[in-house]
């Protein structure tokens, strides 16, 4: 009994769907003698030039069927997205398994992470207290910072319709809504959405905008006012020192100290405090300061003036594609406008989403109780206090930095008065 040198295949078009790949099986195929080729109906003998022939074209005609179906599939999500359909898949968290009823228990722990964050908690915060509850993704896995700002970031969550990572919307240039019942609204997403940006690094957008800078403190730190503190010793030629003060746990462990790193560094090693009476002395003046202004006026919300801007460029664009579908028009003209509009309606759509994203943060800010806050500044996390996040998020929105002047020499007592905020106007 002698093995079978050759090729078995269901069917000649499931072997290669084009010509190209059809060519360099054939090649490699019969660089040997006697090997036998057999699909399901009959065997073939791709010795034949005519065999060959034939196996080509039939590879071009799969090609093309190949792509009817590609067509056909996007044009099916494009008519699916259109009218606001649900997508397959796993079932999204906050959802039941028809994707579209709310499941009331997930939703709400969306909605309040989706709050936090807006008013400064961290993901990550937010994460460790669901691991501590016991909350899991609907995979049953325990949830990641990155998994939470997907989800809350997709625009699923106020309602809108995503095809191919961006919004798919109307002929008048609103966005598609769902089938699905919401999350959050609109406003609350985009503010989610304009923290997300404000953090990414200098990332380019489409178009070739280069996005917002990286804050120097986007990671989850351990102490109150790290990346806040500067030196303030004076130094030669004028000026002060001004490098970013460091932490260090005292010998006994139990308290930390706020020290300007060494020469070696871009420091100058001449200043150091207490951190934990740093950290009371800038919480009380910020916590005053708070009460006093009662910490956002409502009238520096910030408004969007560009609406009528928006409306005209998208009328604009819809006239020119009407004249150029009635053929009134040449392709280049079309085209060669066209383009411009369109990188306007993004741009000011973007400012929108950006302005209106900002203005919301505000409004959650203005609706929090400062007597509340200030009662759970000094609390910790286990007997209800703020997240470290959420008050370095406070200290964000009103310093700019605080200037550490140096004590003098020996063990002076501590001196608040040495401390200069830098206050955000």
């Amino acid at each position: 009994m002698r093995p079978v040198r050759g090729v078995v295949v269901v069917a000649n078009d499931r072997l290669a769907r084009r010509p190209g790949d059809y060519e360099r099986f054939v090649e490699a195929f019969t660089y040997n003698d006697g090997c036998v080729f057999a699909d399901a109906k009959q065997r073939s003998d791709l010795y034949s030039e005519d065999v060959e022939s034939m196996g080509l074209f039939g590879a071009v005609i799969s090609r093309m069927e190949v792509r009817k179906m590609q067509r056909r599939m996007r044009s099916s999500h494009q008519a699916r997205a259109l009218q606001g359909k649900a997508v397959g898949g796993p079932r999204p968290f906050g959802w039941k398994e028809d994707r579209i009823t709310l499941d009331q228990e997930e939703a709400a722990l969306l909605r309040q992470a989706a709050r936090d964050f807006a008013a400064g908690t961290s993901l990550y915060g937010i994460v460790m207290d669901w691991k501590r509850r016991g909350i899991k993704t609907p995979r049953g896995n325990d949830w990641q910072a990155r998994t939470l700002r997907a989800a809350l970031v997709k625009p699923r969550m106020c309602g809108y319709r995503e095809l191919r990572g961006e919004l798919v919307r109307a002929a008048d240039g609103d966005p598609v809504i769902g089938e699905w019942q919401p999350v959050l609204t609109p406003a609350e997403w985009l503010a989610v959405c304009e923290v997300v940006d404000g953090r990414k690094g200098h990332t380019v957008k489409r178009g070739g905008a280069v996005g917002a800078p990286l804050p120097q403190d986007y990671r989850e730190h351990r102490y109150l006012l790290t990346g806040v503190l500067r030196c303030g010793r004076p130094v030669e030629g004028g000026g002060v020192c001004n490098a970013l003060l460091r932490t260090k746990k005292t010998k006994d462990g139990k308290r930390h100290i706020y020290f300007c790193p060494g020469r070696d560094v871009g420091g100058c090693g001449g200043v150091g405090r207490r951190g934990d009476l740093v950290d009371f002395a800038i919480s009380e003046l910020m916590l005053d300061q708070m009460e006093l202004a009662q910490y956002m006026d409502a009238d520096d919300a910030p408004e969007w003036t560009k609406e009528q801007e928006l409306t005209d460029t998208e009328e604009q664009l819809e006239e020119l594609t009407r004249q150029w579908r009635a053929r009134k028009i040449s392709n280049s003209l079309y085209f060669g406008n066209a383009a411009a509009l369109e990188g306007d309606i993004a741009r000011l759509r973007a400012e929108k989403n950006r302005i209106t994203g900002r203005a919301e943060r505000q409004r959650v800010s203005r609706a929090t109780d400062i007597k509340e806050v200030r009662r759970r500044w000094y609390l910790t996390e286990e007997e209800g206090g703020l997240p470290l996040s959420r008050k370095r998020a406070h200290v964000r929105e009103m310093l700019h930095a605080v200037i550490v002047h140096p004590a003098g020499r020996g063990r002076a007592a501590f001196n608040p008065d040495l401390l200069e905020p830098v206050w955000v106007e």
